[in-house]
């Protein structure tokens, strides 16, 4: 799909807006809070910015290094992000307004939205990793549902996750043998899934860092040493809203819906032209799907309804008065317990 020529049931939508950005475009997200604008005087045209009125706004990042926050109803720039000295893989933003960014020169960086993009802090990812005093690309960031946490990936091999209550290195998850290209938080943010070339997809316990399950795509599973291509690479993935089916896009051009009650095999697949990205909807109804050749193609999964447990766990997870270090302290049975961790399904 164009940016400039996005059309439905063969009509071309009046409303379009182009904005020019001046480097290629690598990877962008939308951020929906109150914001107004003020002008700033001499700072070369750009404004500040002030979250006030209930608008959206664009971030985008790009092949330079810079990030630029931009106004969705007239394309003008609100702030622009400079640190970074490579190309901009990744975006995510937290609850209360942080933004971090991953980058190819091996860095994330956190950005203040509420107070003018002020960058706080800032990561060598690889240091956290077996890869320390190497130069390794970040390729993915995700924040946790509760902005607590972050986690990245790259080419170093491995998951890293920051305690950002902190400020320093969480776990370091270790068990895929090639890069690890993305990474998502569930919905309840217990769960963690990455996606890597060695043909696996891990679902991890954010919290140990124990592995769940290992979603294979390519049977019998290659050696970890084993040097060539493959064309099963797993791209990417998604938790679905209920946060017990996972989809992975492949470069095989497969989508594989997984549900990690029976991780052995895929539950569906769809056939999608060279598949790269994917993501779902607000509400999990629609998965997105975005393609090498510059096509997007939306896809409806078959909806299951989650278990009245499953629904309690997500509720229990998400509250302010639960966390997981707390669980054993609650005066439950220990089956209800292993429930919310995940020990079981």
């Amino acid at each position: 799909m164009s940016a400039d020529a996005i059309t439905s049931n063969n009509q071309q939508m009046e409303d379009t807006l182009s904005v020019e950005c001046n480097y290629p475009v690598t990877s962008l997200l939308f951020v929906s809070s109150n914001e107004t604008v003020q002008d700033c005087g001499d700072n070369q045209g750009y404004q500040l910015l002030r979250w006030r009125e209930n608008k959206t706004v664009m971030v985008v990042g790009m092949k330079s290094g810079r990030v630029r926050v931009i106004n969705v109803r007239d394309g003008s720039i609100l702030l622009e992000l400079i640190d970074h000295k490579d190309h901009v893989s990744s975006l995510s933003v937290s609850p209360s307004l942080i933004l971090v960014s991953a980058s190819y020169d091996g860095t994330i960086k956190f950005w203040d939205l509420a107070d003018d993009g002020n960058m706080f802090h800032s990561f060598l990812v690889a240091n956290y990793t077996a890869c320390r005093g190497v130069r390794h690309k970040v390729l993915s960031v995700a924040w946790s549902p509760d902005g607590a946490r972050v986690a990245t990936t790259g080419t170093f091999k491995a998951v890293v996750i920051f305690d950002m209550r902190n400020k320093e290195p969480g776990l370091t998850l270790s068990g895929h043998v090639n890069r690890v290209n993305r990474c998502q938080f569930s919905p309840d943010g217990t769960l963690l899934v990455s996606s890597s070339v060695d043909t696996t997809c891990i679902v991890w316990n954010s919290y140990t860092g124990v592995i769940i399950c290992r979603l294979g795509h390519q049977f019998p599973e290659p050696c970890p040493w084993f040097p060539g291509e493959s064309d099963t690479d797993v791209l990417d993935c998604a938790f679905s809203k209920t946060g017990l089916q996972v989809v992975t896009a492949a470069d095989d051009g497969y989508l594989r819906f997984w549900d990690l009650h029976s991780p052995n095999s895929p539950v569906s697949i769809c056939a999608v032209d060279n598949p790269l990205c994917c993501s779902f909807n607000q509400n999990g109804g629609f998965l997105a799907v975005g393609s090498t050749t510059g096509d997007l193609v939306i896809v409806q999964p078959t909806r299951t309804l989650p278990s009245l447990l499953q629904l309690c766990r997500l509720a229990c997870n998400t509250s302010q008065h639960i966390q997981y270090d707390s669980v054993d302290k609650l005066v439950i049975p220990t089956t209800l317990k292993n429930y919310l961790r995940y020990d079981s399904f």
